[in-house]
């Protein structure tokens, strides 16, 4: 089944892990424009530092994949996992710019990981524009 544009759950404080100012900004707006608090910050590093240290006072995380390396992300998700976080889970990706891309990250990050949203880049990019991709499973 195909995920589908949405809105996540109403969140009250979100942790964005994104070193891309354009980007974290528009999902930052996107976030605060519902209401959220948003706790940026730059790494995967200080991503899961935050998860590990304050996790528990967050009911969202979204994180970018690509920083530091081409999967750094990844270290995010692995956190949210490890420490048994609840909240909503989503990434922020250019890998979703095509099908096959798509499909592979819904499966990988959705299933492996337990993302809930996938918010594609290059919407953000084109057109100003932050979509959430709702992963059915």
């Amino acid at each position: 089944m195909m995920g589908r544009p949405g809105r996540p759950p109403a969140m009250k404080r979100v942790l964005l892990v994104d070193d891309n100012d354009r980007y974290a900004s528009a999902i930052s707006g996107d976030l605060e424009s519902r209401g959220a608090e948003v706790v940026r910050v730059r790494s995967a590093a200080e991503g899961v530092s935050m998860i590990e240290q304050q996790g528990d006072s967050f009911d969202g995380i979204v994180t970018d994949i690509t920083m530091e390396t081409q999967t750094s992300g990844l270290r995010v998700l692995q956190a949210a996992l490890r420490t048994g976080f609840e909240g909503t889970v989503a990434t922020a990706s250019t890998g979703l710019d095509t099908w096959i891309g798509y499909f592979v990250n819904r499966f990988l990050l959705g299933t492996v990981y337990g993302c809930r949203y996938l918010i594609p880049k290059r919407l953000i990019k084109q057109r100003e524009r932050v979509v959430w991709i709702r992963i059915d499973r």
